[in-house]
């Protein structure tokens, strides 16, 4: 019956419709700024003066994100928990009204924003300890 663990996956979609050039920079700045923290980095080997002898030949691990559902400014009372996460795909779609129109400076008029993120950890019920007899606690992961 007991197959073995499996990651949590979790998808979120967003829509995102600018109304003025500071908000479409910004929408522009949150797409990068995934794109960049989901992608691997690479690494420099030095020689033992300090100077660079091969270029990229070690890749490090991209970024993790901890997610939180907010209520406010405070962690949402009911809503489950996540563990961190990598971000592993993202999905852009400029025509979010199913038609290509832009402003006059060529930004989108509606963009969709899909993100699937994956769990590193699985959950196990010892996470649970710290949310089973707590009222204010949400409901776990």
């Amino acid at each position: 019956l007991f197959n073995g663990i499996k990651l949590r996956s979790f998808m979120f979609e967003f829509d995102l419709a600018p109304r003025d050039r500071t908000e479409a920079l910004e929408i522009k700045r949150i797409i990068r700024q995934l794109k960049s923290n989901m992608a691997p980095t690479t690494s420099d080997l030095h020689n033992e003066s300090g100077g660079n002898l091969t270029k990229g030949l070690f890749l490090k691990s991209p970024n993790i994100f901890q997610l939180k559902y907010k209520k406010g400014s405070r962690p949402h009372p009911f809503l489950n928990l996540f563990k961190k996460m990598a971000l592993v795909d993202i999905g852009v779609n400029y025509t979010g009204s199913g038609t290509y129109m832009t402003y006059a400076d060529g930004t989108p008029v509606h963009t969709k924003l899909s993100l699937a993120f994956q769990e590193l950890d699985p959950v196990y019920r010892e996470d649970y300890n710290d949310v089973m007899d707590n009222d204010k606690a949400p409901v776990g992961y």
